[in-house]
């Protein structure tokens, strides 16, 4: 095609007819410029399509992700809510000797705890693709990052507050003589004594049942409930660029 071009092009040099010539350069020119920006046109398609693909694998990731915290979220969730009768009869004092003697949680109450760890990965990735990208932001992108953003601040806010004060409680208890005993589940009389009698153990209780029941549990539940929103709405979207 090329060794064609330049065989005209020589001709009508040859003949001397320049006008010819002139208008066939042109031409030329405008058949390579229109051939540059189709060329541009079908890499940038294919660079959106390419980018579209990694946007996709980053939202499976992020629905992995979900699917991996609703489990942790549902066992602490379960972790708080099988003692708050225990913080109910504490608090109207209920207790018995022969209660405290037939379940063991009593002893963990202050010590035990379970807090989830928000899996990142694809929150992480779809930050930096979102950066890198020269795509417009779509609104689901936009929703994630947010959901992610404000649910990561709020939990680890709140568990970084259960944490202190769990080391504060045992801080205390060390100065207890029967500090110990309790480490080492055995019983004690002098334990027994204070979860029955002493305000102190209520008072400890109190805070520690503000920060679960007050707190954490309802921020849990709403971090549930928002993941099961972006799950379905990642399916959608998976389905709909299927």
């Amino acid at each position: 095609m090329i060794k064609l071009f330049r065989k005209i092009r020589q001709q009508l040099l040859t003949e001397n007819k320049f006008s010819k010539y002139l208008l066939y350069a042109i031409g030329e020119i405008i058949l390579v410029v229109i051939g540059i920006l189709i060329a541009l046109q079908i890499n940038n398609r294919n660079e959106e399509l390419n980018q579209k693909e990694t946007l996709n694998n980053i939202y499976r990731i992020i629905a992995q992700d979900i699917k991996s915290d609703s489990v942790d979220t549902a066992t602490a969730l379960k972790f708080i809510e099988d003692r708050k009768k225990l913080f109910n009869m504490i608090f109207s004092d209920s207790l018995t000797i022969d209660y405290v003697a037939q379940n063991q949680d009593i002893n963990s109450i202050l010590t035990d705890l379970r807090v989830i760890n928000i899996e990142k990965r694809g929150y992480n990735l779809l930050q930096d693709f979102d950066y890198q990208s020269n795509q417009e932001k779509d609104s689901l992108s936009f929703q994630i990052i947010n959901f992610y953003t404000n649910s990561i601040f709020y939990t680890q806010k709140i568990e970084d507050l259960i944490l202190q004060d769990l080391v504060k409680t045992n801080d205390l208890w060390k100065q207890k003589d029967w500090y110990s005993s309790i480490i080492q589940n055995s019983p004690h009389k002098g334990y027994l004594d204070y979860i029955l009698n002493d305000q102190e153990f209520k008072n400890l209780c109190a805070f520690r049942y503000t920060l679960y029941y007050d707190n954490y549990a309802p921020t849990l539940k709403q971090f549930q409930d928002g993941s099961e929103r972006i799950l379905k709405a990642i399916d959608e979207q998976l389905i709909d660029n299927h």
